[in-house]
């Protein structure tokens, strides 16, 4: 069985690791933001805007994860 992020949390557990496809999972979010912030200059948009761009890049994030994640092993 693979560790999962709460069995790693656990005590005397510190030595497990997180597998990768649980790390690139957990962080579609923060990849998200920083694509965004790669398109767009963020100083200057109205944040409606923003979260829409963001919320569509986090949803195209999300498909390919699901479409791929049987891939990334």
């Amino acid at each position: 069985m693979p560790n999962t992020r709460s069995f790693c949390d656990l005590e005397d557990n510190e030595h497990a690791l997180v597998p990768p496809i649980v790390e690139v999972r957990d962080h579609l979010g923060t990849l998200a933001v920083q694509v965004l912030a790669a398109k767009e200059d963020l100083s200057t948009m109205d944040y409606c805007e923003m979260l829409h761009k963001l919320y569509d890049i986090t949803r195209n994030l999300h498909q390919t994860y699901d479409s791929e994640r049987t891939n990334l092993f």
